[in-house]
C-alpha cells in the first residue's frame, strides 16, 4: 500500500487558517514539549521536521534558546510567565540546582515553553524580526512499499516517481519547493519557476533545478544524480557541478564528485519499465537496488566482493534469478534459505 502521510499531524495543520509562520511556531513548540519523551520513530520524525526547510530550525533553536533562559531562573518564585520575563529582564542568569532539573517534567516543561513563547513575543527575540515565508501550500512524505513503484503529483505541478522502498519529504510554499529524499530512488519532472528553484536533497547532496527531469538514486555510500532533460547543478559540501541532458554524476561523502559522464537519456528511468542496467557499478550498489525490489533479503558477504564491478542489465521481474546471473558473472557462489540468499567467494577461489 502506498504510504502518504502528514509528517506534522499530531500538532494543528489547519493550512487555510494557519499562517506558515505561525504553524511552524506549534510545531516547534510540540517538539519541545516532548523533546526528552522520543522514542526511536519519532526522533527520525522530529530530525525529518528540522532538514525539511530551514525555517523550522532556525524557529525551533529560537525557540529552545529562550527555554534555555527560562528554565534558569529560580522556578519557585514565580508561577506566571509575565512574572518570568520581568525577571529575565531585571537579572541576569541563574543556574538551576540539580534537583531543580530533575524535576523538568512534562508539567514543567509545558510551563517553561510558555514563558519562552512569551519572552520572544514580549522581546521580539532581542530585536530580530523572523521572515515570513509565506503560506504553506503542502508538507508531506510520501513512501513506497518493497517492489512498488509509484507516481505522485506534487502541489506546484510537478511530478515525482518513486522507485521501491523509497521515502520523499516534500515542503512547498510560495517562496519555496525544497524535498528530502530519504531512501531509494525517485524520477523527477519539474514544472519551471524561475521564482521557486525547485530544490532536491539526498545526504550531504543538493540537487537544485528551475525545470527539467532528472533522476536521483540513493545508494548505500553514495548518490547518483542523471538528468533527461534540461539541466542541474549539484552540490556537495564545497564542491559543484551542472549536468545537461545525457550526464550522469556520482557523488561520494568520502571521495566528493565523480567526473560528469555521458549516459542515454532513454536509459535513466530504466527501472520504471522495469529494467536495471548498469555501467561498471558495484556489485553493493546493485544489490541494494535488488533488495528494493524483493519480499526477502539479499546478502553479500566480504567488502572486496561487494567492490566487484558490473555492467550488464536485469528485469526486476524475477529477482531470484538475477542474483543466479550475478553470481554466474562473477564466479561467485549463492546459497539460499527460504527468502534469504548470499552471495560469497566461490570455495574454489583460494586466498593466501
Amino acid at each position: 500500500m502506498t504510504k502518504s502521510n502528514d509528517v506534522f499531524g499530531t500538532v494543528d495543520t489547519d493550512l487555510n487558517t494557519t499562517s506558515s509562520k505561525q504553524l511552524i511556531e506549534q510545531q516547534a513548540t510540540h517538539w519541545l514539549l516532548i523533546r526528552d519523551e522520543l522514542d526511536l520513530e519519532q526522533k527520525v520524525q522530529f530530525e525529518q521536521w528540522l532538514i525539511i526547510d530551514p525555517e523550522h530550525e532556525r524557529i525551533y533553536r529560537r525557540q529552545e534558546e529562550a527555554l534555555s533562559l527560562v528554565e534558569q531562573l529560580p522556578v519557585a518564585q514565580s508561577s506566571d510567565p509575565e512574572a518570568l520575563v520581568a525577571q529575565l529582564n531585571n537579572s541576569s542568569r541563574v543556574t538551576m540546582s540539580t534537583d531543580k532539573l530533575a524535576a523538568n517534567n512534562r508539567v514543567y516543561r509545558w510551563f517553561a515553553v510558555a514563558a519562552s513563547t512569551m519572552l520572544i513575543a514580549m522581546l521580539g527575540w532581542f530585536g530580530q524580526k523572523p521572515q515570513d515565508t509565506g503560506p504553506v501550500i503542502a508538507q508531506q512524505i510520501y513512501q513506497t512499499e518493497t517492489a512498488q513503484v509509484e507516481t505522485y503529483s506534487l502541489a506546484d505541478g510537478s511530478a515525482v516517481t518513486l522507485g521501491p522502498d523509497s521515502k520523499l519529504l516534500v515542503f512547498i510554499s510560495h517562496q519555496a519547493r525544497s524535498l528530502k529524499l530519504l531512501s531509494g530512488e525517485g524520477y523527477f519532472d519539474v514544472v519551471s519557476d524561475k521564482a521557486r528553484p525547485f530544490v532536491v536533497s539526498s545526504g550531504q547532496v543538493n540537487i537544485t533545478v528551475i525545470g527539467t527531469e532528472f533522476n536521483v538514486r540513493f545508494n548505500p555510500s553514495s548518490i547518483q544524480v542523471a538528468v533527461a532533460e534540461g539541466q542541474v547543478a549539484v552540490e556537495l559540501q564545497d564542491k559543484h557541478a551542472k549536468l545537461q541532458a545525457g550526464e550522469v554524476i556520482i557523488a561520494d561523502n568520502n571521495k566528493g564528485l565523480s567526473q560528469v559522464t555521458s549516459i542515454d537519456p532513454t536509459l535513466i528511468d530504466d527501472w520504471q519499465q522495469g529494467q536495471l542496467i548498469y555501467q561498471d557499478a558495484p556489485l553493493s550498489h546493485i544489490v541494494a537496488q535488488l533488495n528494493r525490489y524483493y519480499a526477502g533479503q539479499i546478502i553479500v558477504v566480504g567488502e572486496d566482493v561487494e567492490q566487484l564491478r558490473v555492467s550488464a542489465s536485469f528485469s526486476t521481474q524475477d529477482i531470484p534469478s538475477v542474483i543466479q546471473d550475478l553470481a554466474a558473472m562473477l564466479s561467485l557462489e549463492y546459497t539460499q534459505s527460504g527468502d534469504t540468499w548470499l552471495l560469497t567467494k566461490s570455495a574454489m577461489v583460494k586466498t593466501n
